[in-house]
């Protein structure tokens, strides 16, 4: 029994050593060559599809594990490869402050294929990628809301404390106002639903944060995960039309990353493993900073949050104390 235990340990850890590698393989090769070719900004994010290729390649066992019509996958892909065409167009139109006129560009069809290939491949033949998948797109449950609305009520204390000692709020809101508020932020959001978060969070989540706590505890396994995510980004940082300062890239990703990776964690052992919560709740800390008041210093919730849920559920302790209230689709492996 001993043995298997540290059989299991050893290749949990040989798993999370070969995914970052080949996370950052694809991610900085796609990243660095796109730049070098001086493709538009948009084709950027073909590159940020690394995390999830490479758990969905290293989640391979080669086992057609009960059949899969074909046409269904092909279905699903076109239909968000079309979905996703459209929401990038309609982003970098905003982006690009056009208004009301849709610039569209046949070239967005690549970094849309991305997210439409990881999502249709709940429908893979392979069960080892769809048993990843069925945890991303499965029907929303009470974890998957928190998720999405954790980040923005903490915003709103923070705006709360700032109001209660009179201090004035950062009131963000679009460049361009040809969409209107409200789409604005549903195009904003879907945005990041997509190009951000469900190509990161199947493989930063689903694959390493899974992998590293068969070994650590939830704790030191949300630091072994927030280092590679932090470099991670590098490259795309460097690139970015609005180059992060030395300052900007230790704030927002090594310092406020800390507190955001620890919450992620708590959610995904919280919701039974489910990476649709840490996806929504990644898209959420995208999108909410630019939608709602927030009072800066109201930004140190976000540490308290993080210390009062290592506290609460002990995670230094190895084993995590989870409610294993597993979604729909991972109480019933057979969906």
């Amino acid at each position: 029994m001993l043995e298997d235990e540290r059989a299991t340990k050893e290749t949990a850890l040989k798993d999370a050593t070969k995914y970052v590698l080949l996370a950052f393989a694809i991610s900085w090769i796609a990243w660095i060559g796109l730049v070098k070719l001086h493709v538009s900004e948009g084709m950027l994010y073909v590159g940020s599809a690394g995390p999830a290729f490479a758990a969905m390649i290293l989640s391979r066992n080669r086992a057609n594990a009960g059949s899969r019509a074909p046409w269904l996958r092909a279905l699903l892909f076109v239909v968000v490869l079309a979905s996703c065409w459209m929401v990038i167009t309609l982003y970098f139109s905003w982006r690009g402050g056009f208004g009301s006129a849709i610039k569209i560009d046949p070239w967005l069809l690549l970094p849309s294929a991305c997210p439409a290939w990881i999502l249709s491949s709940h429908f893979s033949r392979d069960s080892g990628v769809r048993s990843l998948t069925k945890r991303l797109m499965h029907v929303p449950g009470v974890w998957s809301f928190i998720g999405f609305l954790l980040f923005p009520s903490i915003l709103l204390a923070g705006d709360l404390i700032g109001f209660a000692l009179h201090k004035p709020s950062v009131h963000p809101g679009p460049s361009n106002a040809g969409f209107g508020m409200f789409g604005w932020a549903a195009l904003f959001c879907l945005f990041n639903l997509l190009f951000t978060a469900t190509q990161e969070e199947p493989g930063w989540r689903g694959f390493l944060l899974d992998r590293l706590q068969k070994r650590f505890s939830p704790l030191v396994s949300s630091l072994l995960v927030w280092l590679p995510w932090a470099l991670w980004h590098g490259p795309l940082d460097y690139y970015r039309p609005e180059r992060f300062s030395l300052a900007m890239y230790l704030e927002l990703r090594v310092v406020f990353l800390i507190p955001l990776v620890i919450l992620m964690t708590w959610l995904y052992n919280r919701s039974g493993r489910s990476i649709q919560s840490t996806v929504l709740f990644h898209a959420s800390m995208n999108t909410f900073p630019f939608v709602i008041p927030y009072f800066p210093p109201g930004f140190a919730l976000l540490f308290v949050a993080a210390a009062l849920v290592v506290v609460l559920e002990r995670m230094w302790r190895k084993n995590p104390v989870t409610t294993l209230e597993h979604t729909a689709v991972a109480a019933n492996p057979a969906h």
